[in-house]
C-alpha cells in the first residue's frame, strides 16, 4: 500500500511561486530583446529626427531598469529552492513570502512602465504612418 502525503499549503505556495519566477524571468528576457529590436528598428528614424530622442531615452532607461530586475530576479529565483526547502516556522515563511509579493508588485511596476513606453512609440508611430499616407 502507498502513502500519498499531500503538500502543505505553504510548499503549494512555494511551488506556485518558483514557477510564477521562472515566467518573470522568461518575460524580462524577451522584453530586453524587445527592446534591441525597437531601438534598432528607430535608429535610422532618430538619427532623421522623425522619432523623437526622448523616446530612444525612455527604451535605454527601461532596458537599464529590465537589466537590474532580470538580475534581482534571477539571484531570488536561484536562492527561492533553498530557502523553500529548508525546514523553518510559519514567521520565516511570511517574511519570505513578503519578501515575494514586493518583488512581485516590483515586477507588475515595471511591466507598466514597459507599456506606457511601447504605447507612446506606437502611438507616435501611428500618427507618422497617417501622415505619410495623407499626403
Amino acid at each position: 500500500m502507498e502513502l500519498v502525503v499531500q503538500n502543505s499549503n505553504v510548499e503549494m505556495v512555494h511551488k506556485y511561486n518558483s514557477i510564477e519566477l521562472k515566467g518573470w524571468i522568461n518575460q524580462l528576457e524577451y522584453i530586453d530583446r524587445e527592446i534591441d529590436n525597437f531601438l534598432n528598428l528607430y535608429a535610422s528614424d532618430v538619427v532623421n529626427d522623425t522619432m523623437p530622442k526622448a523616446i530612444q531615452y525612455r527604451f535605454l532607461k527601461r532596458k537599464d531598469e529590465n537589466k537590474h530586475l532580470y538580475e534581482t530576479v534571477l539571484a531570488y529565483s536561484e536562492s527561492y529552492y533553498a530557502k523553500a526547502m529548508a525546514p523553518h516556522d510559519m514567521a520565516c515563511d511570511m517574511v519570505y513570502l513578503e519578501e515575494y509579493n514586493q518583488l512581485r508588485k516590483s515586477y507588475e511596476y515595471h511591466l507598466e512602465k514597459y507599456r506606457r513606453v511601447k504605447d507612446i512609440l506606437f502611438s507616435k508611430a501611428l500618427r507618422k504612418v497617417h501622415v505619410d499616407n495623407a499626403s
